[in-house]
């Protein structure tokens, strides 16, 4: 009797201790990806990859997320949270903010963990530190040389925050979203992250979870970046100089207020970002020819320097998409040019209004993302996600929850084999086949101000209406 209780306990121990982790484990989905521009999902349980559209959030408009327990009088907190999420199936949770309701999504994590650990790394490097107007250079150029020197400080403060994310993840089902607009700096710098920073990111990740998946988000602004301005550099010197050339800019951009880095932010034919006035600084403006050719390239060769930072690849660039539709396009375009035509691409697009005009209505700037969106989708994105301003009423959230829901009934045709695009100017389709008996077009028209003409054969559709998007069988 006492020799069956101590193989009881003994049993007992065995099966918490081992078997445990690998049942909060295995509630988390594998990732991969094919040769068509998918990432594949295999939920848990499942024995096959599945092709994954995702439809993801970046903040949810009216939710709190908050750290602690939430009371009974707030209880309408978690219902909001369902209602909003409920055509979604990824949204962006910081560590600590997890609540149970929120299982049966999946969850983007890191996006402050992986800047936060670099930025306390660096800020331990006075000499770095010291010139506020250089700093941002300085660091960056730092820890490109620690990350090719393999300074162990820094790969130990990488793992040791992965570890800490996957313990207490481990009974999320999540994916990886490291450093928001890696080629740029994000809003944190105003000099880029260098490129083996997202491979030393990426390395770590999938040395800790192999088939884990990592969305970069690449820039922010496709008019140019500090990152073309060193590929620039690179063509006529050996190496980046040790402080930033601030002989190179203009008198006017070195009396920028806000920060003269800003004036080496360029094309990647060195054409400017910023124009600079007394101090403050804006856009300049090209025409649209000049900017699609900018936009393009600038992308592309940012791409191929980033390729190694990600599984899936995207940007957030609302205020030009809203001006320009057809650049959502062009951004799917010279992503897989810079990669490879099969990297799979999710864009983020304005979800609450960001960059909404107050003299335009809700609709009719619904009706511009909802473009934007489809237009991305017949050049080859195979996800899309919303970036949600929360200082904004949820107004244009609410409006394109319709748009979200249709989407999300629009996957059975997305994910169908592929047997013609065609993008002339602002005329944009893509036929998809499910059989020899039926077949699907998406169509978009990205112009403004004019009505197309679609000459497809079998489809009964004649034209588009400016900002039109048509989905039909035929």
């Amino acid at each position: 009797m006492k020799t069956n209780k101590l193989t009881f306990v003994l049993l007992f121990f065995l099966v918490f201790f081992c078997i445990q982790p690998t049942v909060l484990l295995a509630q988390q989905s594998s990732w991969s990806a094919d040769n068509d521009g998918w990432i594949l999902r295999k939920k848990t349980g499942s024995n096959k990859y599945e092709k994954f559209f995702a439809i993801g959030l970046w903040n949810v408009p009216g939710y709190t997320f908050v750290k602690t327990n939430e009371p009974d009088n707030e209880k309408s907190n978690a219902k909001l949270f369902l209602e909003r999420t409920k055509n979604y199936n990824m949204t962006f949770v910081g560590e600590g903010y997890k609540k149970d309701y929120m299982k049966g999504i999946i969850q983007c994590i890191s996006s402050v963990n992986f800047p936060n650990t670099l930025k306390s790394y660096l800020d331990k490097v006075p000499s770095i530190n010291s010139d506020k107007d250089a700093s941002p250079y300085l660091r960056a150029q730092y820890i490109r040389k620690a990350i090719d020197n393999k300074d162990p400080k820094l790969t130990q403060a990488l793992d040791s925050m992965i570890n800490h994310l996957c313990q207490v993840n481990a009974d999320n089902d999540y994916a990886w979203a490291p450093i928001d607009e890696i080629s740029q700096g994000g809003s944190a710098s105003f000099w880029n992250w260098p490129a083996n920073v997202g491979d030393i990111v990426k390395e770590r990740i999938k040395n800790k979870v192999k088939d884990g998946l990592i969305h970069t988000d690449l820039m922010g602004v496709g008019r140019g970046n500090s990152y073309l301005f060193e590929q620039l550099y690179l063509k006529t010197h050996t190496s980046l100089p040790d402080n930033p050339p601030m002989e190179l800019l203009s008198k006017e951009a070195r009396e920028c207020v806000k920060n003269p880095l800003l004036g080496f932010r360029v094309a990647y034919d060195g054409l400017p970002v910023y124009e600079f006035n007394k101090g403050e600084y804006g856009y300049k403006e090209y025409d649209l020819e000049t900017l699609k050719r900018l936009w393009f390239e600038n992308i592309k060769i940012c791409a191929a320097g980033f390729k190694n930072s990600g599984d899936v690849f995207g940007i957030n660039a609302f205020r030009d998409f809203v001006a320009y539709p057809i650049l959502s396009g062009i951004t799917v375009d010279a992503i897989k040019a810079g990669i490879n035509p099969n990297i799979p691409v999710w864009l983020y697009f304005d979800g609450n209004g960001y960059a909404k005009s107050p003299k335009v209505s809700t609709e009719d700037y619904v009706k511009n993302v909802k473009c934007q969106m489809y237009t991305s989708i017949v050049h080859g994105a195979t996800g899309i996600l919303f970036w949600n301003d929360r200082s904004k009423k949820p107004e244009v959230f609410d409006a394109i929850a319709p748009v979200v829901k249709e989407m999300k009934d629009n996957v059975k045709i997305f994910v169908l084999k592929t047997v013609e695009t065609k993008a002339d100017n602002d005329l944009h389709y893509v036929i998809k086949q499910k059989d020899s008996k039926h077949k699907y077009i998406i169509a978009t028209n990205t112009s403004l101000t004019n009505t197309l003409p679609i000459n497809v054969k079998g489809v009964n559709k004649k034209s588009l209406k400016p900002l039109e998007v048509y989905v039909a069988s035929f």
